[in-house]
C-alpha cells in the first residue's frame, strides 16, 4: 500500500466516521422532532453506516499493523546488516592498525640500529653533533 492509498483510505473514513456524526445529529434531531417510524428507519440507517465504518475502521487497522510489521523486520534487516558489515570493517581496521604498528616498531628499530652503528663508525662526529646541539639550545634558552 502506498503512501497515497494509505492517505486516501484514512481519508474515506474519517469522512465516514463525519458522515456517522451527521447521521447521530439528524436522529437526534428527527427523534425530538418526528415520530417513532422515521426515527427507527434513521436509526436503522445509522446503525448500517456505523456498522461499515466499524469494518473499514478493522481493516484500516490490520492494514496499519501489518505496515508496522513489514517496516519493522526491513528496518531490523538493514540493522543486521550495517552491524555485520561494521564488525567486518572494524575488524579490517584492527588489522590493518596492527600491521602498521609492527611496520613503525620495525622502522624505529632499523632507525636505531642505523645510528647506533653511526655513532660505533664514527664516535667523535656523534660526540661533536651532540656537542653542537647542546650549545644551540643552550644559547636558545640563555636568550629569555
Amino acid at each position: 500500500m502506498s503512501k497515497h492509498d494509505y492517505d486516501a483510505r484514512k481519508q474515506a473514513l474519517l469522512d465516514d466516521i463525519r458522515e456517522v456524526m451527521d447521521d447521530v445529529e439528524s436522529l437526534y434531531q428527527n427523534g425530538v422532532e418526528a415520530g417513532s417510524d422515521e426515527a427507527k428507519a434513521a436509526k436503522a440507517k445509522l446503525q448500517e453506516k456505523l456498522d461499515a465504518a466499524k469494518e473499514k475502521l478493522i481493516r484500516f487497522e490490520e492494514e496499519a499493523a501489518e505496515r508496522v510489521k513489514h517496516h519493522a523486520e526491513q528496518a531490523r534487516d538493514k540493522y543486521e546488516t550495517f552491524k555485520d558489515e561494521a564488525g567486518k570493517r572494524f575488524d579490517e581496521g584492527k588489522r590493518r592498525f596492527a600491521e602498521f604498528e609492527e611496520e613503525a616498531r620495525q622502522s624505529v628499530r632499523d632507525r636505531a640500529s642505523q645510528a647506533d652503528d653511526a655513532i660505533r663508525d664514527k664516535p667523535y662526529y656523534a660526540m661533536g653533533i651532540a656537542a653542537l646541539a647542546g650549545l644551540v639550545v643552550g644559547a636558545l634558552l640563555n636568550r629569555r
